[in-house]
């Protein structure tokens, strides 16, 4: 694994796709700065309002050199991840006159990532995406694999494309400044990935956790790499989730539920980490999960700090059943078989809810 000082370079290759070009490292901003700077008014920067840019100057010029017309800030969260909000930026990249050979940087965290992205597949029928993650969670998954969406009322990341972004630059030292909530939810997608893909990963949570929660950087930059060395290799062999890219949306079906229900007010990770809790007890429960595994992830699972969620049955029913993974009334649901083992198996709704009648704070 690479230092905080070297430069790691990762591409994600799809047969017909375009090439992400994934950039790791400290002060990438400046290369994506040089990059803009070389034709400023082909590229327009959405970029979330809430950033600290006062604690880093690379992505401060990167924003504040760029010509203002061809700069949106943007409330991020999954509030923003609307018709409304697709609306706006729309009409902004009209205003700056964004042709077809123009492109849009997503500057944030997972939802506005979601939401450019989106834009950026629709507008015009397709321009040119890069994205600079700035949470742990768009680091370690949302910003890589192509995956656009916005919500409906009728639940989450029911209105989206694939549309990966050509290239993509990570500075885990911007990590440093986060809330720690923000950690703590990042380390729920960390935790998919190292219980459903990757037992070094999961071994490496079991011993280092309380450095991540802290934001130690070397921890989490090896995390990160492990995250998307794992996720290139299944979008490359999936890119459409037709098959093996089914295994990344481990825990993520009850956890849309509890985000749909809490209005989104829950933050996506800890409702995954809810979610990875609930998938490994039903594993244990049919007995594809043996007792020791189920117990280590469980007590990596219980170290992260996480938002509380209720979930009455009946409304974990509402919601699943409107999910995009639930096909007349059977569900794709995957399940933790060993650490870093999953598989996906076919089963009714009820059946995936039958362990946990009821979600309840731990």
């Amino acid at each position: 694994m690479s230092s905080p000082d070297q430069h790691l370079t990762l591409r994600c290759a799809p047969p017909g796709w375009a090439t992400s070009e994934i950039r790791i490292g400290r002060n990438v901003f400046e290369e994506c700065a040089t990059a803009l700077a070389e034709a400023p008014d082909r590229s327009f920067v959405l970029v979330d309002r809430g950033i600290p840019l006062a604690a880093h100057p690379g992505l401060a010029r990167l924003i504040q050199d760029h010509p203002r017309s061809h700069v949106l800030p943007f409330d991020g969260g999954e509030a923003c991840k609307q018709v409304s909000g697709l609306e706006r930026v729309f009409d902004a990249l009209a205003a700056a006159t964004i042709d077809r050979g123009g492109r849009l940087v997503v500057v944030g965290g997972g939802a506005l990532g979601d939401l450019g992205g989106l834009a950026a597949s629709l507008w015009l029928r397709g321009i040119e995406l890069w994205q600079i993650p700035t949470t742990l969670l768009s680091m370690v998954d949302s910003s890589v694999g192509g995956k656009t969406a916005i919500d409906t009322k009728a639940g989450k990341n029911l209105v989206g494309s694939f549309w990966p972004a050509e290239r993509v630059f990570v500075d885990p030292e911007f990590l440093q400044t986060l809330p720690s909530e923000e950690i703590h939810s990042g380390l729920g997608e960390v935790l998919k990935i190292a219980i459903g893909l990757d037992a070094d990963l999961f071994e490496l949570c079991e011993r280092e956790i309380a450095a991540m929660k802290s934001g130690s950087i070397a921890p989490l930059q090896t995390a990160i790499e492990h995250c998307l060395r794992r996720k290139i290799k299944i979008v490359e062999s999936d890119p459409t989730e037709k098959g093996r890219r089914r295994l990344l949306n481990l825990g993520h079906t009850l956890a849309h539920a509890i985000e749909a229900e809490s209005g989104y007010g829950i933050r996506h990770g800890h409702a995954v980490a809810r979610g990875l809790g609930h998938v490994t007890e039903l594993a244990s429960a049919l007995g594809t999960l043996g007792e020791g595994a189920r117990d280590r992830i469980l007590a990596c699972l219980a170290s992260l700090t996480v938002q509380s969620s209720k979930l009455a049955m009946e409304r974990a029913l509402h919601w699943i059943r409107q999910d995009k993974k639930c096909v007349d009334g059977r569900l794709h649901a995957v399940l933790p078989i060993d650490i870093g083992v999953s598989e996906t198996f076919g089963m009714t709704v009820e059946s995936f809810l039958e362990p946990m009648r009821t979600i309840r704070d731990s």
